[in-house]
C-alpha cells in the first residue's frame, strides 16, 4: 500500500514539474513520441517482413564480412539495433547462428545505428518534418484496420516513422525555446573532466531511455539549438554507444549462455570503441572537419558533423576489433560457461523467442527433438539395451547375441521426474507462441505439439510391454524368448533408422526414401510376426498364455513403430515442413 502511494505521489510531483515548465514539457513529449515511434517501427517490421528479416540474418552471414554488412543494412532499414539484437539472440539460442556470426551482425548493427543521426541531422533539422508526420500517421492508422499482417505491419511502420518525425519536431521546438530562457551552454565543460562527465551523462540517458537512437536525437536537436557545445556533444555520443550495451545485456537475461555471450561481446566491442574514441577525440574531431566538405557539410553545421563523427568512430571500431573476433568468441566462452541443465528443464524454450515466429518454431522443434532423445534412451534401457554401444545395426547385433542384462529403468519414475514437466513446458510455450503466428505457422506448431504427445505415448506404450519383455527374455522356452528378442530388435532398429534421418548431412531425398523403406518393413514385420505366432501355436511350441501376451505386445510394438515414424516425419523431414513457414505471409 505504502509503495503504491509513493509511486502515485512521485507521478503527481513529476506531472506538476513537467506541466509547470513549458519547454521541458515539449522536449519530454518529443522524447516520448519518438520512443513510441521506435516501438511501432520495430513491431511493424516484424509483421511486415513476414519472417524475411529473420531469413536474411540467417542466410547472409556465412563469413565475417557478410555478417557485418547484413547487420549494417538491416539496422539501417529498420532503424532499430535492439530489434536486430533480439533476433540474433533468439537465433543463437536455437543454434541457427554461430557466436562469431552473431557478433559480426551486432558489429554491423552498431554501425547501422549511426544512420539515425544522419536522418535527424539532415531531414529532421533542415525541413519541417512534422508536415510529413501527419499523413504517415493517418495512413498508418488506416492500414492497421486491414486483416493482412503485411498491411498491419506496413501501417505500424508508417505510424512509427510518423511518430519519430513528430517527436524530432517537438524536441527541436522545445530546445529552440529553451535556449531563450535558459542557456545550458554556460554549463559546458572542456578538457578530460568534461569528456568523462558527458560520456557518463550520455550512457545514463541511454540506459534510462533504453534507446541510443533516441539519445542521439536528443543530443543532435540540443546541439542544433545551441544548448550544448560541440565537444560535449561528441562525448555524449560516445556515452550513448556505451549505454546501448545495457539494452543488449537486459535482452540476454532471458536467453541461454550464447545470448549472454553475445551481450558480453557487444559490451567489449563498445567499450573498446569508446576507449579509442576518447583517446583520439580531438584527432577525430579534426578528421571530421577535413572530411565534412566532401560530404557537403558546412563548417558551422555541427549537427551533421556529429553524425559524421558518430559514424567514423563506430567504423573505426569495426575495422580495429573485427580481426580479433575469434579472440572475443573464446573470451566470451571462457567467461560465460555452459550450464549443464537437468533433463526436466527445457533447453531451447526461451521467453525471448516467443514473439518471433520463426525462432519460436525452431525452439519448439529442437525441444521436441530433445524430448525424443530423452525418451529414446529410456525406452532402449527398458529393452535392456545400452545406448552408448548402439550406434549402428552391427552394434545392435552384438548386443542381441549376448544374454540381456537388466538395466534398472522405471519408466513411471522417469516420466514423473524428467518427461512430464518438459512435455508440459512444450505445450505451454506453443500455446503462447501461436498468438504471434500466421495460420500456416500455427499448423506447424500444432505438428510439433503432436510429436511431443506421440513421444510421451510411445514411452508409456513401452512401459506396458516392459514387464512381459523382461519376463520372457529369461524364459526357458527358447521359442517365445526368440520372438521377444525379435521384438527388441525391431524396436531398436527403427530407432537406428530414425537417427539416420536426424542427421543434417543426410540428403532430403534420401530421408524421404528411408521413410518409405521403414513403412514397408513395418508392414512386413507385422505380417511375419502374426504368421510365426500362428505356426508356434499350431505346433504347440508355446503355451496359449504366451501366445496371447506376445500377440498383444506385438500389436503394441507395431503401434509404437508407427508413432515413431510419424514423429520422425514431423521432426526430421524438416525441409518439407518448414516450407510452409512464410507462405501465407508471402501471399499476403
Amino acid at each position: 500500500m505504502v509503495k503504491n502511494l509513493t509511486i502515485a505521489l512521485a507521478f503527481l510531483l513529476a506531472a506538476y514539474f513537467i506541466s509547470s515548465l513549458e519547454n521541458v514539457k515539449i522536449i519530454l513529449s518529443g522524447i516520448a513520441i519518438f520512443l513510441i515511434g521506435m516501438y511501432f517501427m520495430e513491431n511493424g517490421f516484424k509483421l511486415f517482413s513476414g519472417g524475411v528479416l529473420e531469413k536474411v540474418l540467417q542466410r547472409f552471414t556465412n563469413n565475417l564480412f557478410k555478417s557485418i554488412t547484413t547487420g549494417f543494412l538491416a539496422t539501417s532499414i529498420v532503424q532499430s539495433s535492439s530489434l536486430i539484437s533480439v533476433i540474433v539472440i533468439s537465433f543463437l539460442s536455437v543454434e541457427l547462428l554461430t557466436l562469431a556470426q552473431g557478433i559480426g551482425i551486432v558489429f554491423g548493427s552498431n554501425l547501422g545505428s549511426t544512420t539515425t543521426a544522419w536522418i535527424v541531422s539532415s531531414l529532421g533539422l533542415k525541413i519541417k518534418i512534422s508536415a510529413y508526420a501527419m499523413p504517415m500517421i493517418i495512413f498508418g492508422v488506416i492500414l492497421r484496420f486491414f486483416k493482412s499482417n503485411g498491411y498491419k505491419g506496413l501501417g505500424n511502420v508508417l505510424l512509427g516513422l510518423g511518430f519519430i518525425f513528430l517527436g524530432i519536431s517537438y524536441m527541436k521546438d522545445g530546445f529552440d525555446t529553451l535556449k531563450d530562457s535558459i542557456d545550458l551552454a554556460q554549463f559546458a565543460l572542456t578538457g578530460i573532466k568534461g569528456i568523462i562527465l558527458y560520456i557518463l551523462i550520455g550512457a545514463i540517458a541511454t540506459i534510462v531511455i533504453q534507446s541510443s537512437s533516441a539519445t542521439m536525437a536528443i543530443i543532435i536537436t540540443a546541439l542544433s539549438a545551441g544548448n550544448i557545445i560541440y565537444v560535449n556533444a561528441l562525448a555524449l555520443a560516445i556515452g550513448a554507444n556505451i549505454g546501448t550495451t545495457v539494452t543488449a545485456i537486459i535482452g540476454s537475461l532471458a536467453s541461454n549462455e550464447n545470448g549472454k555471450r553475445l551481450a558480453f561481446a557487444h559490451f567489449i566491442f563498445n567499450i573498446i570503441t569508446a576507449f579509442i574514441a576518447v583517446i583520439f577525440i580531438y584527432s577525430l574531431r579534426d578528421l571530421v572537419d577535413i572530411l565534412a566538405p566532401f560530404f557537403g557539410i558546412d563548417a558551422q553545421n555541427y549537427s551533421m558533423k556529429l553524425a559524421l563523427f558518430h559514424t567514423i568512430f563506430n567504423l573505426l571500431g569495426v575495422i580495429l576489433v573485427a580481426p580479433f573476433i575469434n579472440v572475443i568468441v573464446n573470451l566470451a566462452k571462457r567467461t560465460i560457461r555452459k550450464k549443464v541443465s537437468k533433463s526436466s528443464k527445457p533447453k531451447y524454450l526461451l521467453k525471448s523467442n516467443i514473439d518471433i515466429p520463426n525462432s519460436s518454431l525452431i525452439s519448439l522443434k529442437k525441444e521436441c527433438i530433445n524430448l525424443y532423445e530423452i525418451c529414446q534412451k529410456a525406452m532402449l534401457h527398458a529393452l535392456s539395451l545400452h545406448t552408448t554401444q548402439l550406434k549402428t545395426k552391427e552394434d545392435l547385433k552384438l548386443q542381441l547375441e549376448k544374454e540381456p542384462k537388466k538395466i534398472n529403468t522405471n519408466i513411471d519414475e522417469i516420466y514423473q521426474t524428467n518427461i512430464k514437466n518438459l512435455y508440459g513446458e512444450i505445450i505451454k510455450y506453443s500455446s503462447f507462441a501461436q498468438e504471434h503466428m500466421t495460420s500456416s505457422q500455427q499448423k506447424l506448431a500444432g505438428n510439433f505439439k503432436r510429436s511431443a504427445k506421440l513421444i510421451v505415448e510411445v514411452l508409456k506404450d513401452t512401459r506396458d510391454i516392459q514387464k512381459n519383455m523382461d519376463f520372457y527374455l529369461k524364459s526357458k522356452n527358447e521359442y517365445i524368448k526368440k520372438e521377444y528378442n525379435i521384438l527388441r530388435e525391431e524396436l531398436a532398429t527403427i530407432f537406428i533408422d530414425i537417427n539416420v534421418l536426424n542427421n543434417a548431412t543426410t540428403p532430403e531425398l534420401d530421408k524421404i526414401t528411408q521413410i518409405e523403406v521403414i513403412k514397408n518393413t513395418l508392414i512386413q514385420n507385422d505380417i511375419s510376426n502374426s504368421e510365426k505366432i500362428d505356426e508356434l501355436i499350431r505346433t504347440q511350441k508355446i503355451k496359449a498364455s504366451m501366445a496371447t501376451s506376445f500377440i498383444n505386445d506385438s500389436a503394441t510394438v507395431y503401434s509404437i513403430q508407427k508413432k515413431l515414424l510419424e514423429i520422425a516425419m514431423i521432426l526430421f523431414i524438416e525441409d518439407e515442413l518448414l516450407k510452409e513457414i512464410g507462405e501465407e505471409n508471402d501471399a499476403s
